[in-house]
């Protein structure tokens, strides 16, 4: 009896002390209340639990069956795992259901456990909520963590609980190598009216600066859409925007290498070549040119919202033979109305025969119609009468043709001096079909674009007959102005490209040159490094430039520069209006051999 009394004795003594050494592996009913609300609010399968070693199981067991049962009433399914064993998770490794991890904190070896196994992990993938159950002293780390322990980045989406507290906040990083974890007050909580936020929804509404962050660049020589001008400043389409964008954001870039090409994949020495390179080795951030779109890109590389849309075209050197065709003459008109006009001068003399025959006059039947044809023709031809007739019937008759020829006439002028001034190319093919089955051209496109990729790469046999037209990779021109200079010094090159970069450098092409449209498209956009943490940031701004119609103001002024360069009107070249000389030519020499047959004739 003496030993069952001391053993009483010293249960009830030691007591306080075992309940205090594990009171803070409890999680007790607001702990409980407070996650059901959280998992309620975000409504995302599965919830994952996450624990330390140091837990005893059967504890463990027993909160976890009240968390699982809590949950499960809402319809939310569970699972748990220890911290060191969450590379284990299925959600995790395969990354097919964004899952949500519940990371419970309850001491010093969880928090250095948590933080070794975060090191390894892409921690912008799941949604993450940490509750720290215990009061942490020397350092505070719910409050005061010390540098970025959990390894956070900046798209990283974090809650944390301290203890008891009603405050919820959210921790991200700007920089993975900082030493600095940003702390901002996301939502207040109380059993009375559950979670109320107290900041935006948008996860980039919230987190709109960089506070000065400096991003790696790698430029393009050459670059149409982005370059520096002479004041020093950002300029072209792409270079306004970002000057923009670093002003929203508050980051800035520093350009740590420049290179010739947008980047290939190289199979001779498996590597990516130019700004790809760059970015996929990790020597930089972002690139701010305008790249094409390719599957073989979005697999190494993250692309920002599609700024650029323009049209890919053909374009050849402007052909020696630049003329007005034969038939053009006759294009103003359709062939109805050229019918009607021809039964016009062919049917009216005939009836004016019967209109003139009740005149009573010794002319014949035949004289009378050769008379109408030429008085017609004439009139047709802007020519006076002789004789006007006075009777009523045949004035009203000529008056309705001189006024009918007078508006043909009219309508024939204005619709010529259109064909004349645009003028007709006369050109070896109309379609990338009519330019491989012509076979007499080499074609060109701008090296170490997504064009020459797709050419190498593609199975469709219209553009591997195209490919073999190619000319060899080592003489495709370093930049854009280079190629079209090279189409002006080769009258049997082509070039293709987008109708965009020629407008860049077009008032620097030093030959006329015509552009054949092939019917596709190609959208531009800026790249950044795969998984790169703020391109969802960078992308929502861009997103609201382009809905407010900034992006289509600073195409205006890009357009406004460029037109007051331009000479709005071309004059036109003697080739232009050859054949018509051609037709006054042979009215000349026609008419003045009826000249001299006519004085022959009356002479004798």
């Amino acid at each position: 009896m003496f030993f069952v009394r001391l053993k009483i004795l010293l249960f009830i003594f030691f007591l306080p002390r075992i309940v205090i050494s594990y009171e803070f592996f409890s999680i007790g009913n607001e702990h409980v209340n407070f996650i059901v609300d959280i998992c309620k609010l975000y409504r995302t399968k599965p919830i994952i639990f996450l624990y330390g070693q140091s837990i005893k199981e059967m504890e463990m067991k027993t909160t976890m069956f009240k968390l699982t049962r809590a949950l499960s009433r809402e319809g939310l399914s569970t699972t748990s795992f220890y911290l060191s064993e969450l590379h284990k998770s299925f959600y995790h490794a395969n990354r097919i259901v964004r899952p949500y991890y519940i990371a419970i904190i309850s001491n010093d070896n969880d928090i250095n456990e948590f933080s070794l196994v975060t090191s390894t992990l892409d921690m912008s993938f799941p949604m993450w909520l940490v509750l720290f159950i215990y009061n942490g002293h020397d350092p505070d780390y719910c409050h005061n963590p010390p540098g970025n322990i959990f390894h956070l980045r900046f798209d990283s989406e974090m809650l944390v609980r301290c203890n008891t507290e009603n405050i919820l906040r959210e921790w991200y990083s700007i920089d993975i190598d900082s030493n600095r974890t940003e702390i901002e007050d996301l939502a207040t909580w109380s059993i009375e009216k559950g979670i109320t936020k107290i900041a935006s929804d948008s996860l980039y509404e919230r987190r709109y600066n960089l506070k000065g962050f400096t991003m790696r660049a790698v430029s393009i020589k050459s670059s149409p859409t982005i370059y520096m001008n002479r004041l020093g400043e950002l300029d072209g389409l792409l270079g306004r925007m970002l000057r923009e964008l670093c002003v929203t954001l508050n980051f800035s870039f520093k350009v740590v290498s420049e290179v010739d090409s947008y980047g290939l994949w190289d199979p001779k020495e498996n590597i990516w070549t130019g700004a790809i390179g760059e970015l996929y080795s990790g020597r930089a951030d972002v690139s701010f040119s305008a790249f094409s779109m390719t599957k073989a890109r979005l697999n190494v590389v993250d692309f920002t919202f599609p700024l650029l849309a323009s049209k890919i075209s053909l374009y050849i050197r402007e052909p020696e033979l630049f003329a007005f065709k034969w038939s053009s003459y006759f294009l103003t008109f359709s062939k109805s109305v050229w019918i009607a006009i021809f039964a016009v001068l062919i049917v009216v003399p005939i009836l004016l025969i019967f209109l003139k025959m009740k005149d009573k006059n010794d002319r014949s039947m035949a004289q009378l119609l050769s008379d109408n044809f030429v008085d017609i023709w004439g009139i047709f031809c802007q020519q006076g009468l002789a004789d006007f007739p006075n009777r009523s019937s045949l004035r009203i008759a000529y008056f309705s043709i001189i006024l009918l020829a007078t508006i043909l006439s009219a309508a024939y002028s204005a619709s010529f001096i259109s064909f004349l001034t645009a003028g007709i190319h006369i050109l070896p093919f109309h379609s990338l079909e009519g330019f491989v089955e012509d076979g007499t051209y080499k074609l060109s496109v701008y090296r170490g674009t997504a064009e020459y990729e797709m050419f190498a790469n593609s199975n469709d046999p219209l553009e591997k007959k195209m490919m073999k037209l190619m000319l060899d990779e080592e003489e495709l021109s370093a930049n854009i102005l280079e190629g079209f200079i090279k189409i002006c010094e080769d009258p049997k090159l082509a070039l293709y490209s987008s109708d965009l970069l020629r407008d860049a450098v077009f008032l620097e092409i030093p030959c006329k040159i015509v552009r054949l449209e092939t019917g596709r498209v190609d959208r531009l956009a800026m790249v950044l490094s795969k998984d790169n943490p703020f391109t969802g940031v960078i992308n929502f701004q861009l997103l609201k430039f382009i809905n407010s119609g900034m992006n289509n103001r600073m195409k205006d002024l890009s357009s406004e520069r460029k037109s007051s360069d331009m000479i709005q009107h071309q004059p036109i070249g003697i080739n232009s209006v050859i054949s018509l000389i051609f037709f006054i030519l042979i009215g000349i020499i026609l008419s003045i051999f009826i000249l001299f047959i006519e004085k022959y004739l009356f002479d004798s």
